[in-house]
């Protein structure tokens, strides 16, 4: 193990078997930055809990280590302020008041963004704080004054695309049967996804899915964060309220399910203790 290797577990508090899980992926991501010399964008699509953003910071860092500039950044950065989001919510629907869903992220400034990290620009990365649901001062954006090899984008939306129509007449759960018993927030969704997400996922070149493989998994996940961080800090939502609120993301997740593993360019699989494998329909890939 390699000595950034063992102080990435230490901080993260990762068990020593993450370095074995994450070898393959390394030697697919070594391979696939040497082969090129134009800058790569690697988008890593995870529902919530799935180790995206850890995976992103040790594939940056085992990048860097190889001498290749790379950052990493999330789509979580570039939601819209409490304000921007009104805007929406007034002209469409209430629901997108709340961040989360296609609609209530700035599109036009992650689309910059990737055009001109691909044009070898200088980029400035945003940064959002979630504890005041609004970005950070742009003092405290990320200036890349380097022209970045890799740029690795991750997030719970990333790469996915719309659903057919026929897939919105049906409610997924409670909170759309209840809230949206219309259908108009989610086709709303849906438009934005079909629109000026596709135009932003166009930059990717590549794609790396990590399958939780069933929703069950998202909710143990985030009712044991929020538990973590009653016994830190006294604070943290209640299983009803941690019921409430995957909810909203329940559909876009459990179509990924279905739609992601065709598309995607690696298909890892994780599985319920957070342990990860590249899927067996993904050796034809690796051979190549």
């Amino acid at each position: 193990m390699l000595s950034w290797q063992q102080r990435f577990i230490a901080q993260q508090q990762l068990p020593l078997s993450y370095i074995e899980d994450a070898q393959p992926l390394c030697t697919w991501l070594t391979e696939l930055v040497t082969s090129t010399s134009q800058p790569l964008c690697i988008g890593i699509n995870g529902a919530q809990g799935s180790g995206k953003s850890t995976l992103a910071a040790f594939l940056t860092i085992h990048l860097r280590n190889l001498g290749y500039k790379t950052q990493s950044v999330s789509i979580d950065d570039f939601y819209l302020s409490p304000r921007e989001r009104e805007k929406v919510a007034n002209k469409y629907h209430p629901l997108f008041v709340t961040r989360g869903v296609p609609g209530t992220h700035n599109m036009a400034l992650l689309n910059c963004v990737l055009s001109d990290f691909k044009n070898q620009k200088t980029i400035v990365l945003p940064s959002f704080d979630k504890s005041t649901d609004s970005p950070k001062p742009k003092h405290k954006w990320l200036r890349c004054e380097d022209q970045l090899d890799v740029l690795l984008l991750e997030g719970w939306c990333i790469g996915l695309g719309a659903q057919p129509n026929l897939r919105l007449n049906k409610s997924v759960n409670d909170f759309e049967q209840q809230q949206d018993s219309d259908g108009k927030f989610r086709a709303q969704v849906n438009q934005f996804l079909a629109g000026e997400y596709q135009s932003v996922f166009a930059y990717l070149d590549k794609l790396i899915y990590l399958d939780v493989s069933c929703f069950e998994r998202v909710f143990n996940w985030r009712l044991q964060q929020e538990q973590q961080l009653k016994a830190a800090s006294g604070t943290g939502m209640t299983e009803t309220q941690v019921y409430d609120f995957i909810q909203y993301f329940q559909r876009l997740t459990e179509w990924g399910f279905e739609y992601l593993p065709k598309r995607c360019d690696l298909h890892i699989k994780v599985d319920q203790n957070h342990r990860f494998a590249i899927a067996s329909d993904e050796s034809t890939k690796l051979e190549k």
